[in-house]
């Protein structure tokens, strides 16, 4: 991953988000996962902020890769954007992103990185089940989208005003098949 970017992943539950994001993020040397289902065992694993401040100190400004599993995770979600905005050069994986914002807005602090993090070399990977859950501000700023199969029709109707009918697609893919959109569309199975 070269270019710092604002990349979603979406698709119903079982569908292959998970798999496919561990995928993007192998390689990746300044890593944070923002981890609320307990899915990811990379790196350094913790669970509370105090925990993760006094270590984040130690590490900041080195490779690291650290998986925060919030005890409290719609409390520490700001504070935890506005670290990973004031450190910048860093991939930032947020699972369940739909906790953490509605269709109306996202606080100041994730703004910062969906808007403005590019300029801080952070790339954003968010996911969801729920495209039609988060705002177009997060939809408007990615250059690339993941969609794995949904047939709830808010959603494709979402993401068919995002990328156009083809994503009509979404409804008949099969299982780890998705529609991955980066100003082109193609149908792909997982790696």
């Amino acid at each position: 991953m070269k270019e710092k970017k604002v990349i979603l992943i979406m698709g119903q539950r079982g569908s292959g988000k998970s798999y496919l994001a561990k995928h993007l993020v192998k390689d990746c040397k300044r890593l944070l996962i923002y981890d609320t289902l307990g899915e990811y065992d990379y790196g350094v694993i913790i669970e509370n902020l105090p925990e993760f401040k006094n270590f984040f100190l130690k590490v900041y400004d080195k490779n690291f890769r650290i998986t925060y599993q919030p005890v409290n995770p719609v409390n520490d979600f700001d504070i935890i954007c506005d670290i990973v905005f004031e450190t910048g050069d860093i991939t930032f994986l947020v699972e369940e992103l739909d906790t953490f914002c509605n269709p109306q807005g996202i606080s100041d602090s994730f703004a910062n990185i969906i808007q403005r993090g590019r300029h801080r070399n952070i790339t954003f990977i968010g996911i969801t089940q729920r495209p039609f859950g988060i705002p177009r501000l997060i939809t408007s700023q990615a250059k690339t989208i993941y969609s794995f199969i949904h047939r709830e029709p808010r959603d494709v109707e979402y993401l068919k005003a995002f990328i156009g009918e083809e994503a009509e697609r979404i409804k008949d893919l099969k299982q780890y098949e998705f529609l991955k959109w980066d100003g082109k569309i193609s149908i792909e199975k997982l790696p």
